[in-house]
């Protein structure tokens, strides 16, 4: 075997974001999001989407809705699961209002 430094992309930071989601470790999620940036790489909504959700499940809202935004300034297409994921991360942080536009 030769020694190879691998350097992970888009696909495996995107993995590593859905299993933080999945362990409800939302900072560790925005750092992997933050790391992909620094090394150049473009997230796309497979990296976005499962760190909204680790926010979600751990009631950041105003971390979600600043992710969405983010998403959005880089003209990346929310899905549906991933607008339902910062509106219910409004309800479970008590900021309906958020979840409805009204700020």
């Amino acid at each position: 075997m030769s020694d190879v430094d691998l350097i992970p992309d888009v696909v495996v930071y995107s993995a590593a974001i859905s299993a933080c989601a999945r362990g409800e470790q939302w900072q560790q999620a925005i750092g992997y999001l933050a790391a992909m940036q620094e090394l150049h790489l473009v997230p796309n909504a497979f990296a976005y989407s499962p760190a909204i959700c680790a926010c979600q499940k751990s009631k950041k809202w105003q971390e979600a809705l600043a992710l969405l935004a983010a998403m959005q300034d880089t003209r990346l297409v929310p899905t549906v699961m991933t607008c339902n994921a910062a509106i219910s991360a409004c309800e479970k942080g008590v900021s309906w209002q958020h979840a409805l536009g009204r700020s």
